[in-house]
C-alpha cells in the first residue's frame, strides 16, 4: 500500500470532520428552532381557543349577572394545555365596532370592561377581585333587534422559551368577538 492513499484517507477523514463541525451547529439551531417556535405557535393556539371559548360563553349569557365568571371559567378550561406560569389576564368587554374595547385598544380596560389576573396555583382566573371599569349585565343590549351589544375576550400569555436561544419569553395574546344571543323575552324589559 502506498503512502499516498494513506494520506488520501486521512485528509477526507479530516474534511468530513471540517464539514461536520460547520453544518452541526446549524442543524441544532434548526432543530431547536423548530421545537421553540411549535411550542410558542401551540401557546397561541391555545390563546386563540380560550378566547373564542370565553367569548362564545358570554354571548350566550346575555343580561345574567355571572355571564363574566362563566367566560372566565370557560377561558380557564381552555388553557389546560398551556404551562401554568403562562397565562397573565383575560379581558371580558362590550366591544366597539372595530372589535376592540371601548377604550380603544388593550391598553386600559377602564369602560364597560372586567379584568381578571391569572392565579398560577389553582389555574384558574381571579374571578373574586377583578379589576377594571365593569359591565353590569343590566346595561347590555341583548333585546333590541336593530342594537344588539357585542362582547369581546382578550386572553393574554407570555410564552418562555426553554432554550432561551430566540430570547427569555415573548407575549401572545388574542381576541374574539361574538354579538350577544338573543335574551330569553322574561329577561328583556
Amino acid at each position: 500500500m502506498s503512502t499516498r492513499g494513506k494520506f488520501d484517507r486521512a485528509s477526507e477523514r479530516g474534511a468530513v470532520l471540517v464539514e461536520a463541525a460547520i453544518i452541526m451547529p446549524l442543524v441544532l439551531i434548526i432543530t431547536f428552532g423548530m421545537i421553540e417556535f411549535s411550542s410558542a405557535y401551540q401557546s397561541s393556539s391555545a390563546a386563540t381557543a380560550s378566547a373564542r371559548t370565553a367569548a362564545r360563553t358570554a354571548s350566550a349569557e346575555a343580561l345574567l349577572t355571572n355571564y363574566a365568571t362563566d367566560a372566565a371559567a370557560a377561558a380557564a378550561t381552555a388553557l389546560k394545555t398551556v404551562p401554568a406560569n403562562e397565562p397573565l389576564e383575560m379581558w371580558v368587554y362590550r366591544a366597539n365596532v372595530a372589535g376592540y374595547p371601548e377604550s380603544g385598544g388593550f391598553t386600559t380596560c377602564s369602560t364597560n370592561c372586567i379584568k381578571y389576573t391569572w392565579l398560577s396555583a389553582s389555574r384558574t382566573f381571579d374571578t373574586a377581585h377583578p379589576s377594571g371599569g365593569g359591565w353590569p349585565s343590566t346595561v347590555q343590549n341583548a333585546c333590541d333587534t336593530a342594537n344588539w351589544d357585542s362582547v369581546g375576550v382578550y386572553v393574554k400569555l407570555n410564552h418562555k422559551f426553554l432554550t432561551k436561544l430566540f430570547g427569555a419569553s415573548i407575549t401572545l395574546a388574542d381576541h374574539a368577538v361574538f354579538r350577544l344571543e338573543p335574551a330569553p323575552t322574561q329577561l328583556c324589559p
